[in-house]
């Protein structure tokens, strides 16, 4: 899996995700508090197992972040809705090291000067 972050000019935090073929960008305002959010749902998950946040798409409707720990792998899942009654849709999942996405998010967490909350 490659994860990638950035800060766009209009003080948006979008998380670029590809895995394979799979490919997923997912955004949020404001940054700091996408990236605590999202560094606090990690750590959860690798300390207990299960971690998940909630954050306001930048272009409208709400994503779900969801990290399921099993032993040393770690189910990254990013799910979108418009709200309301709408079905979740599936935006990216894929597994990999999970010392490897904990260290990933963290090292790109701080190259951006954001807090991680974890």
């Amino acid at each position: 899996m490659d994860l990638r972050l950035a800060i766009e000019p209009t003080d948006i935090l979008t998380v670029f995700l590809r895995d394979g073929e799979a490919q997923a960008t997912v955004s949020v305002h404001p940054p700091a508090a996408g990236a605590t959010s999202l560094g606090r749902a990690l750590q959860t998950a690798m300390g207990e197992g299960h971690g998940e946040c909630f954050w306001p798409a930048a272009t409208g409707g709400i994503y779900w972040w969801i990290f399921s720990r099993t032993h040393e792998t770690l189910e990254v899942t990013a799910l979108w809705t418009r709200g309301g009654v709408a079905i979740w849709e599936h935006v990216f999942r894929a597994t990999d090291a999970a010392t490897w996405v904990h260290d990933r998010l963290r090292a790109e967490i701080a190259r951006l000067g954001l807090s991680s909350g974890g």
